[in-house]
């Protein structure tokens, strides 16, 4: 299976890339993808992944799956344990909204 990350901020400064393929087994999850990533990147790669919010007490993926917050229960009712799919984009450090 072919997937592609993509990096924004201080992830493409991290990696020194702004997207690389990445090739899977079948089944792999959007958290098993990130462990694979920051089995190449360190510690710092999976620190990035998670921020918490000052208005909120669970931390939130700083991760998009084919351009959608993976944070969002009604989308992805998984979450981080969201299967992934031939073709997919998994985007790291993408932010919107108000600040």
């Amino acid at each position: 299976m072919h997937v592609v990350a993509r990096y924004y901020g201080f992830f493409s400064t991290l990696t020194r890339k702004l997207s690389e393929p990445v090739e899977a087994e079948e089944g792999l999850t959007v958290s098993g993808l990130l462990e694979m990533l920051s089995r190449s990147y360190g510690y710092r790669f999976r620190m990035l992944c998670f921020v918490r919010p000052l208005y909120s007490d669970r931390e939130y993926a700083n991760v998009c799956l084919n351009t959608r917050d993976i944070n969002s229960f009604r989308k992805f009712p998984q979450g981080l344990e969201t299967v992934l799919h031939d073709g997919d984009t998994v985007s790291f450090g993408v932010m919107s909204g108000a600040a």
